[in-house]
């Protein structure tokens, strides 16, 4: 194996620090133009919602995604490191929770409870 002189040698640390940097800056412009992209999808989904005369919750949560989705953009945009990326957010939704729909629990009805 050849030998790399010294000048050569911090000329490539040099490099890969740039190339380093610039592919971290890369995947930051990346992940602020996705929470772009969510945050004005939930501006969308709110106007929608309040055009179409929706229900005050329905409003409330598309209020709720929107501002989660504005604050992580506006920090992806200072510069402030995210652990979780916009796209892993989980979006829950009343479906999601079996727990609080009272058509699967039939028998604890107080009206069956009666008899």
């Amino acid at each position: 194996m050849k030998e790399i002189d010294e000048k050569t040698q911090q000329a490539l640390l040099l490099f890969n620090r740039r190339a380093e940097t610039a592919e971290k800056e890369s995947q930051a412009a990346n992940e602020i133009k996705k929470a772009e992209k969510i945050k004005d999808e939930a501006v969308a989904a709110l106007q929608k919602a309040k055009d179409s005369g929706s229900d005050p919750e329905v409003i409330a949560e598309a209020e709720s995604a929107w501002r989660n989705a504005l604050d992580i953009w506006q920090r992806l945009r200072d510069g402030e490191a995210i652990e979780e990326t916009p796209e892993e957010t989980p979006e829950e939704t009343p479906e999601e929770t079996p727990e609080e729909t009272p058509e699967e629990t039939p028998e604890e009805t107080p009206e069956e409870t009666k008899d």
